[in-house]
């Protein structure tokens, strides 16, 4: 998600109510997904099989003359984007926002590093042991739990849930004279 909608998302959720219809969603899925098709498209043709002097073959892109680094060069700079710093948005909001982001980049690092640790260790590994597998599953389910927690952490980190929580338990509490007199001697008996 780019960070100028995932902006309007977290501050302005409902303002973008007549952007959302069914028609409008799936003509943006259909245009994001022929931009990647088309982003996806010089990796497709510079990628190729690469035998290694060992015997074993992988998967590069093969950047072998010039004229195919002058090409990747200059697609990577116009498909390059710069962060722009909008002043604007106020201080407290802003580290609120970063706050939130840092978490979430936090859960999706901690979910998905075991995977990708487990994934170079495949690459030793001759013969799997079950303790592997069983790691190895684990790391697979840990990995999926990260988009399933961030709807909970939007909803936990947000100051709206903070602030209704807090007044969902601050109950009133009406105590009468006679339930005062009624608490002190029974304290004072005991």
């Amino acid at each position: 998600m780019c960070p100028e909608f995932m902006y309007l998302a977290l501050v302005h959720p409902f303002c973008l109510t007549s952007f959302r219809t069914t028609s409008k969603t799936i003509k943006i899925n259909l245009c994001l997904w022929a931009i990647s098709i088309l982003l996806a498209f010089p990796a497709w043709t510079h990628a190729k099989v690469i035998k290694f002097k060992d015997g074993l073959e992988g998967c590069a892109i093969d950047l072998s003359s010039p004229q195919d680094i002058l090409w990747y060069t200059l697609y990577h700079t116009l498909t390059s984007r710069t962060g722009r710093y909008n002043a604007t948005i106020p201080r407290a909001q802003l580290k609120r926002l970063t706050k939130m982001v840092l978490v979430l980049v936090g859960i999706f690092v901690v979910c998905s590093a075991p995977y990708h640790v487990i994934q170079l260790i495949n690459l030793k590994i001759t013969q799997p042991t079950s303790v592997y597998y069983i790691v190895y599953y684990t790391a697979i389910c840990l990995s999926y739990t990260s988009s399933s927690i961030n709807p909970f952490l939007y909803i936990l980190i947000s100051g709206n849930f903070r602030r209704r929580l807090a007044s969902c338990t601050k109950i009133p509490m009406k105590v009468t004279k006679r339930e005062i007199i009624n608490i002190e001697s029974t304290l004072k008996l005991s």
